[in-house]
């Protein structure tokens, strides 16, 4: 450490979490990361502002899918990189559902496993929805942010390749 540096605090979280504490910030960075490749995408294919296509962000994946799958197929974007596209954005909407149970649910610790386990609940929003539990591992949630990081790539080509195309 450098003379005069503060030094880094301890984590805050008790030992279980521990080794969920830099999978979830790389997760945190990399989601934020595809978020806003995902909303200049959707800038991209529908023309509208960011401001309208953050609506897109409060939408089903359903209907999302619905709306921007066709654009994508009639747009430039051919063969294998349509079907990436098409394939990410499928993913990206399901993983994102993932991610927001490791964001927003209760993180707690199972004692009814030897050692105890780190698990997540999450209250239902909706009338008669069920309680969601996780018990994802530290791996899971790298494998998780390593796919975000993907996404934003995958988006952010597909940007570039609808901007060449305009400048046509």
């Amino acid at each position: 450490m450098t003379e005069g540096m503060p030094s880094e605090p301890a984590d805050l979280v008790d030992a279980f979490y521990a080794r969920f504490v830099r999978p979830l910030g790389n997760l945190v960075i990399l989601f934020a990361q595809a978020e806003a490749a995902w909303l200049t995408l959707l800038v991209d294919l529908t023309g509208c502002t960011e401001k309208e296509a953050q609506k897109f962000l409060q939408k089903e994946a359903a209907d999302v899918k619905q709306e921007i799958l066709p654009l994508v197929r009639a747009s430039a974007i051919e063969g294998y990189a349509r079907q990436e596209l098409c394939d990410s954005i499928d993913k990206f909407l399901c993983d994102r559902k993932r991610r927001n149970r490791l964001i927003h649910d209760e993180w707690y610790v199972s004692l009814f496993e030897p050692g105890g386990v780190a698990m997540t609940r999450g209250l239902p929003r909706k009338k008669d929805a069920d309680v969601a539990y996780g018990d994802s591992t530290p791996e899971d949630v790298w494998n998780l942010a390593w796919r975000f990081r993907e996404y934003a790539h995958v988006f952010s080509h597909a940007s570039h390749m609808l901007g060449e195309q305009k400048s046509q």
